[in-house]
């Protein structure tokens, strides 16, 4: 028996056969042993079943509780939340399949939130790398130490944005409070904002200031999208963003059209950044304004001033 608090761990997985067993090999490596690992497989059709399982009697000799679900391919947030309604851990962290977790990172996580009860949520900082050189580090995610209006910040997008699951670690009881059914909105990719927004509009959160994992990223990820399906992604995105708001349950009414109106307002801009380019043209006689949208060149005359 131990008297350290029990983490859940709950990972979806689609067809993870070339970088699963980066990830494993991580949690094995952990120092902390009073873990519960929820593994759902939404409907892999390559070797993620056998390389999982093969997994499953060495992650038991560390202690852990290890339960494999397997569903009908659907989306990432329908396996979280398969995990969502059994899940028993005091804390919960949900690292996505291709994460990679140093040896310190459940202890370091669990640590600071005993010593934070204030904390329903907290993030720790992350090196990111790319698959083919997974030891190279490119960047450092710091964007979670900015807590000041975590929650309005996560909504605009404003310089901080916490996207990388593998940051996260949620105190349970948080989560049953304030996602008590526990369902997220269906949706491959959107998961950790479904999770974090409506703790962060109830509670402080806390940033931990250690490196904990890594971020890998691979060019056919969900998040890195070719420009075909930018507008499939927008529109996803939005709709997980005025879903996890109208279903706050604390909030009141003119709140959640006031986010919603902040949701829109971003939206809108950023699609506008992304796909209205503005130049000017010059003639003899007057100034000129060119838009194109959507390939559609709309050019306005602007008067001389002068």
């Amino acid at each position: 028996m131990t008297d350290k608090p029990l983490v859940s761990i709950i990972t979806p997985c689609y067809n993870g056969e070339s970088h699963l067993s980066y990830f494993l090999d991580s949690l094995l490596n952990q120092d902390y042993t009073n873990v519960e690992f929820i593994f759902v497989d939404d409907g892999s059709d390559d070797k993620t079943a056998e390389i999982f399982k093969s997994y499953i009697p060495k992650l038991e000799s560390k202690g852990w509780s290890i339960r494999y679900i397997y569903q009908k391919h659907n989306c990432q947030a329908a396996a979280i939340n398969q995990g969502l309604k059994i899940f028993k851990g005091t804390y919960l962290i949900w690292p996505d399949s291709d994460d990679i977790l140093y040896s310190n990172h459940i202890s370091e996580k669990v640590k600071f939130m005993e010593e934070n009860p204030q904390y329903s949520l907290a993030w720790c900082i992350t090196d990111i790398v790319n698959f083919e050189d997974k030891d190279k580090i490119i960047n450092v995610d710091l964007n979670g130490q900015n807590t000041e209006n975590a929650f309005l910040n996560l909504l605009d997008c404003n310089g901080t944005i916490w996207t990388y699951t593998v940051s996260s670690i949620a105190r349970a009881s948080a989560i049953r409070e304030c996602i008590p059914k526990c369902n997220l909105t269906l949706s491959n990719g959107g998961q950790n904002i479904q999770i974090t927004a409506p703790l962060l509009y109830k509670y402080p959160c806390g940033f931990i200031d250690k490196h904990l994992g890594k971020y890998v990223l691979r060019k056919n990820s969900h998040y890195h999208t070719t420009s075909k399906k930018f507008w499939q992604r927008k529109a996803s995105m939005f709709h997980i963003y005025i879903s996890t708001i109208w279903k706050l349950p604390e909030a009141k009414l003119n709140e959640k059209i006031s986010f919603s109106n902040r949701i829109i307002k971003r939206f809108v801009i950023e699609i506008f950044r992304t796909h209205f380019s503005i130049k000017n043209e010059y003639n003899n006689k007057s100034k000129h304004k060119v838009f194109t949208f959507f390939g559609i060149k709309i050019k306005f005359r602007v008067k001389n001033r002068n």
